[in-house]
């Protein structure tokens, strides 16, 4: 038979459970969550729904004399992106356009953001900026950007 102390104690865990769940969430995710705008003007209905919150996930590799950025953008083009360095962070502003799938009846589910949006990636050396070389592909834009040979690792022999 269950009593009130079993019941506490269960819902206390399951709390407890909950909330270190969302904290590992907050604490790995909280860089990735982007906030997109929508324009004061825009018509469809849809767009105006969607949330102003979504994910952009990104992974920044560090080589001995570059490093790489990759970032999940699903649903745009090359020319969607405006890319700069400023200070070692790398900025990557644009906008996630809305494409109606039919001009009829309406959505049931709509987690997509669109809009405009602005992400900052510390970058953690400085760079050479005028070489980057980037990339957007399967919905990844990636980036590489030499290290100022001042940054880059060099492997020093003990004799």
């Amino acid at each position: 038979m269950l009593t009130m102390s079993n019941i506490s104690q269960g819902l206390s865990r399951t709390w407890e459970s909950v909330s270190h769940g969302w904290n590992q969430l907050m604490n790995r995710a909280s860089n990735a969550l982007t906030h997109f705008n929508h324009k004061n003007d825009e018509q469809d209905m849809a767009v105006l729904k969607s949330p102003n919150w979504g994910l952009m996930s990104a992974e920044v590799f560090d080589d001995d004399d570059k490093v790489v950025v990759r970032l999940e953008v699903p649903g745009m083009s090359a020319d969607d992106f405006d890319v700069t360095v400023v200070d070692n962070v790398l900025m990557i502003n644009g906008e996630k356009r809305f494409e109606r799938e039919q001009s009829e009846g309406s959505y049931r589910v709509l987690e997509r953001a669109y809009g405009h949006f602005s992400r900052s990636i510390p970058l953690g050396y400085e760079v050479e900026a005028d070489s980057a070389d980037a990339t957007y592909k399967h919905g990844v834009l990636r980036l590489e950007l030499k290290k100022k040979p001042e940054q880059q690792r060099r492997q020093i022999t003990v004799n």
